[in-house]
């Protein structure tokens, strides 16, 4: 689609207009792929020029007619407003006069149980990744699971191995950070599990065992398992097809709520998921969790600007919920129980420090303590943490 908006912006002054000033690749694909619809609808192929020369009354009755037809096909009210976008950005930039609002509001809205509303279970997602052998679904299964990043962010801009960084728990297990949307306004971080490192960090051995050299510049994932296309990206499209045989391939329950919908969104049933268990983890800053999930939240998604190391720090609370393999979870739980241990043993040998100190003062000074002595020694102990 992007190679389709290219070669007409050189042959079409008004498709050339229709272009301007759309920052990202995914949506200049989304919206000319809208408009190519509308066009092919009315046989008018790419003569877009002579589209936008048209009176207000003929522009009027053009978008009117195409949108009867999609009303026809049982399109939803919400989808056909999406199409609108690009058809009638197409009209405004080359200043043509329609009365736009009239025909929105001659949508109806939807009634109709909305779609892609649940979120995939951990469960589900174990089931799976045991459907497949294949490295790089498991791992996109992972990815997906542990950012609930948008599909489009894989490849506007491509995420490559130099937007990646190494990150340490305090249990000290490895994880990765991710920038994504780099370069942009948009841009944040995203964090994966030590579960998905593990498998992350095989499939870049395999891809090296098969002949690819890796550098900063080498795509996360690559679109191809043949050594010869290493270079190209897996597209998002590519992505939700694996993702489509997989939920085939495993059996994954979709339940259709309308026409074109079911209740498990292909994608976005990760993003629901991962936004669900950092919701209903209160550990976890509401503030940062919006971060994590690249909402943009009133004042705070403009003044808030927490660093990398402190969005981390929320997102490895909830590593336990968002590890799938049950055994996994149980060797996380161990290991946070462990380190438990260890901060209580260290707080029970500052004690027996302090009071080796306080018989050794008894000793050297040959007094008792008065209360005063003793509630001297108890802010001392509440200065150091020690006790509450």
């Amino acid at each position: 689609m992007i190679a389709y908006a290219e070669r007409l912006s050189k042959t079409s002054k008004a498709f050339r207009n229709f272009s301007r000033g759309i920052n990202t690749e995914s949506t200049l694909s989304g919206y000319t792929n809208y408009l190519m619809n509308f066009m092919e609808f009315h046989n008018f192929k790419e003569d877009y020029d002579s589209v936008v020369s048209k009176t207000t009354k003929e522009i009027d009755s053009l978008i009117t007619d195409y949108l009867d037809s999609m009303v026809a096909r049982g399109v939803k009210g919400i989808t056909q407003r999406a199409h609108l976008m690009g058809i009638e950005r197409l009209f405004i930039m080359n200043d043509c006069i329609f009365h736009k609002e009239r025909i929105r509001l001659g949508i109806k809205k939807d009634d109709a149980l909305p779609g892609g509303t649940v979120p995939i279970t951990t469960e589900e997602l174990y089931i799976m990744l045991g459907s497949t052998k294949s490295l790089r679904t498991k791992c996109i299964i992972h990815f997906l699971a542990d950012t609930g990043m948008r599909p489009g962010a894989l490849c506007d801009p491509v995420l490559r191995m130099k937007h990646m960084v190494e990150m340490i728990t305090p249990t000290k297990e490895k994880c990765y950070g991710l920038k994504v949307y780099d370069g942009s306004k948009s841009g944040y971080w995203a964090f994966l599990t030590p579960e998905t490192v593990e498998s992350m960090d095989s499939y870049f051995v395999q891809r090296k065992l098969k002949g690819e050299i890796i550098d900063e510049n080498s795509p996360i994932f690559v679109n191809s398992r043949v050594t010869q296309k290493f270079s190209e990206n897996l597209s998002d499209d590519y992505a939700r097809h694996i993702i489509y045989n997989m939920i085939v391939a495993s059996g994954i329950k979709r339940i259709k709520v309308s026409k074109f919908r079911y209740d498990k969104a292909i994608m976005y049933m990760f993003r629901k998921r991962f936004n669900t268990i950092l919701k209903l983890n209160n550990d976890v800053n509401s503030n940062i969790a919006e971060k994590l999930m690249a909402h943009k939240k009133g004042l705070d998604g403009t003044y808030l600007a927490p660093t990398r190391e402190e969005c981390f720090n929320e997102f490895v609370k909830a590593i336990p919920e968002l590890t799938i393999d049950p055994t996994n979870r149980q060797r996380i739980d161990l290991l946070q129980k462990q380190k438990e241990i260890d901060l209580l043993e260290e707080k029970s040998k500052k004690i027996d420090e302090l009071e080796s100190m306080v018989t050794e003062l008894r000793e050297k000074r040959s007094i008792n303590p008065n209360e005063a002595t003793k509630k001297l020694i108890l802010d001392i102990l509440k200065d150091k943490k020690i006790i509450n």
